[in-house]
């Protein structure tokens, strides 16, 4: 009588235990998930901000086009297109560009530094120079390649490759003053330096439905049996 009453008391509590295991289990699944997708929030976030650095000083480059009536040639236009270097630091290999024709260049456009270049004439009844074809590439302080459009986007230079007609996608410069910097510690001038983010945590797997309804099923067949036994031996 006293076998079966303590053979029913540890099934129950080994009922029990397997339980609280899989409950365990599955809440530590959830947890990993959780501090997985933060963790990649975080590097998303990061990343974001490590171009958004990169693209600050070149986007302070601002290139606009004008226009003039012409003194000697009545009935025409004369065009001129202005680079204005409204950051800091100087940029370097300064160089305006029209339909792919080098028109004027700067070795460096100092800080505050201004360029005109004067474009092609033409009627002042007719079309102004296209904004698409005038264009002014730069070298930024850190050292990257940039062609800022008239049309005011910005072009990366493809790096990697000796073509000089290499030019990435354009991309919109930045408008208005950068967020605070999301890592501590930054240096000196509010510039952090890009942080090699570590892969997310890989989350344990999950146990399959199927199988924590198998354990649950069996839990209840132990109990029950238990529960049985207990009753037929004690009555």
């Amino acid at each position: 009588m006293i076998e079966v009453v303590i053979a029913v008391l540890g099934a129950v509590v080994g009922a029990s235990a397997l339980v609280v295991s899989i409950a365990g289990h599955r809440h530590n699944v959830r947890q990993a998930v959780r501090l997985a997708e933060r963790e990649r929030r975080i590097e998303d976030r990061e990343r974001e901000a490590d171009q958004r650095e990169k693209l600050i000083q070149s986007s302070l480059l601002h290139v606009t086009m004008g226009s003039s009536r012409s003194v000697l040639a009545d009935g025409y236009a004369r065009w001129h297109l202005e680079a204005v270097n409204t950051s800091n630091q100087p940029l370097v290999q300064v160089a305006v560009h029209y339909d792919g024709e080098r028109l004027d260049g700067r070795e460096i456009l100092p800080a505050g530094g201004r360029l005109t270049v004067g474009l092609p004439m033409t009627s002042a009844t007719g079309s102004p120079p296209s904004p698409l074809l005038c264009s002014v590439e730069f070298t930024d302080s850190s050292g990257n390649r940039w062609r800022r459009l008239a049309t005011g986007r910005l072009q990366p230079w493809g790096t990697g490759t000796g073509d000089e007609t290499n030019w990435q996608p354009p991309v919109a410069p930045i408008v208005g003053p950068l967020p605070a910097p999301l890592i501590s510690g930054s240096p000196a001038g509010g510039a952090h330096a890009p942080r090699q983010g570590t892969p997310p945590p890989t989350p344990p797997r999950p146990l399959p439905t199927r199988a924590y309804r198998a354990a649950v099923a069996a839990v209840v067949v132990v109990v029950a049996a238990a529960v049985y036994l207990l009753v037929r031996y004690m009555g």
